[in-house]
């Protein structure tokens, strides 16, 4: 069974890299080259978990891992089953006995061994590696989670940026018109150039917001570049089924989480190991059977055995009790290790959900400070007109417009974004996104 989960946690990662990459002759690896990326028109959510999944080290690493706790579980139910070795020997030896020496040349001969009884040590160990595959697999699940999250942040950061760069470029236009306004007043003396010289100082003012918020987009942009590969102008919006979190903060399944069930297979991993340890104790029964044929000077002759073989360990120096108070720390440290990621979990979630009750009151507040400052703007516009305003008035409004626009649109990214960081606590991000990881089996694996 194991080794059929870690063939489709291995083979799931080889197709979405087939899925998303160019199909492309297989080469020599080469470490010095870097990440391919390449332009396409639409980058989908989705798209880009997918892209980072098949791109990013540390899917392919958890993957592998799960294939070294395979091999790691053959070679300790390989002990079960016989052992059959040849040797041989060259060179000279004596055997003397009652009846005389014999000076043998050489030896050659067959040996097969079965393990019969140890209390629990081969048993032990292969219950140790059924629950290290299962902490492989369930890391690789939170693995997943994590890359998904750092994804899902770098496509927020890009949004955002370039929500407020144009809400910049729309603050611009507007002082340009009121720039406008200016200069036919003044044209018309009604009020001096040096209004239509303020406005030149806000207009430049407000082009160096936007070209700080496009600088942020391009970083943004080349964050996300480096997860997914791809370069794309078009990022759709956001699925709002990533608002229908079900899980509230006093219900957290901790049991459920891939992190805290990846850490109680290794605590139940170090548990066996420290069964292992206290059966050293206890012999270890097994059956030989030997056919050896011997070269000497005189005369050849076989050597047939078939033994009942107990060995019992005496005294080892303290051995034993060593390794078995190594094994009970290294089972309190697994059991701390679950702890910790219940402690993670609740710490993670916990200053999500703070931030994202207060990003929402944020933004409603933002809305109606815009909605106010927006009327404000086309009232001071009029009496503008009218010389019943001064043009320090209206910029201190357009200003007042801008800042409510952009402090609603940081509101609205920063829900986002503690909405994806408390899905992601929680491990319900990819379930919420559609990427289902429950098997009709009943067991998790992702479908991609």
């Amino acid at each position: 069974m194991k080794k059929v989960w870690a063939s489709l946690c291995f083979g799931l990662i080889c197709h979405i890299t087939d899925a998303v990459a160019a199909t492309e002759p297989r080469a020599a690896f080469n470490w010095r080259a870097a990440p391919r990326e390449e332009q396409i028109a639409t980058l989908t959510l989705r798209e880009a978990i997918l892209r980072a999944f098949a791109r990013n080290p540390k899917i392919y690493q958890a993957a592998a891992q799960i294939h070294v706790g395979e091999a790691d579980l053959d070679a300790a139910e390989s002990a079960w089953y016989p052992q059959l070795s040849l040797q041989a020997t060259g060179g000279r030896s004596r055997q003397t006995d009652s009846a005389g020496s014999l000076n043998n040349s050489g030896s050659g001969g067959i040996t097969l061994s079965q393990l019969l009884y140890d209390f629990g040590r081969t048993g032990g160990a292969i219950d140790e590696q059924n629950k290290l595959s299962e902490a492989y697999r369930y890391a690789l699940y939170d693995t997943m989670t994590t890359v998904a999250q750092d994804t899902l942040r770098a496509y927020l950061d890009v949004k955002r940026y370039r929500a407020l760069a144009d809400a910049a470029r729309t603050n611009l236009a507007s002082l340009r018109r009121v720039q406008e306004i200016a200069r036919l007043r003044a044209e018309a003396g009604l009020s001096s150039q040096s209004d239509v010289l303020q406005a030149g100082t806000r207009i430049a003012g407000m082009n160096a917001t936007l070209e700080q918020y496009r600088a942020q987009a391009r970083s943004a942009q080349a964050q996300l570049t480096v997860l997914t590969g791809v370069v794309s102008d078009e990022l759709p919006e956001l699925p709002q089924s990533l608002l229908n979190q079900q899980i509230t903060l006093d219900k957290i399944a901790y049991e459920k989480s891939a992190a805290v069930r990846s850490a109680q297979a290794k605590q139940e991993a170090a548990l066996e190991r420290v069964r292992q340890a206290e059966s050293n104790h206890w012999p270890t029964i097994r059956v030989e059977a030997g056919r050896t044929r011997y070269e000497n000077d005189r005369r050849s002759y076989w050597d047939d055995e078939l033994q009942l073989r107990v060995e019992a360990p005496i005294y080892q120096g303290g051995l034993v009790n060593a390794k078995t108070r190594a094994a009970e720390g290294d089972r309190q440290a697994a059991e701390a290790a679950i702890q910790q990621s219940k402690l993670d979990i609740n710490q993670h979630a916990s200053t999500a959900y703070a931030d994202m009750i207060g990003a929402q009151q944020r933004q409603t507040a933002g809305d109606q400070q815009y909605g106010s400052a927006d009327h404000t703007r086309a009232v001071y516009a009029d009496e503008y007109k009218l010389n019943k305003r001064s043009l320090n008035d209206l910029l201190s409004v357009e200003q007042d417009v801008f800042q409510a626009d952009s402090g609603r649109l940081m509101a609205l990214y920063d829900g986002w974004d503690a909405t994806v960081r408390y899905a992601a606590a929680v491990d319900n991000l990819l379930d919420m996104l559609g990427i289902d990881r429950e098997a009709t089996s009943g067991q998790t694996l992702p479908s991609l």
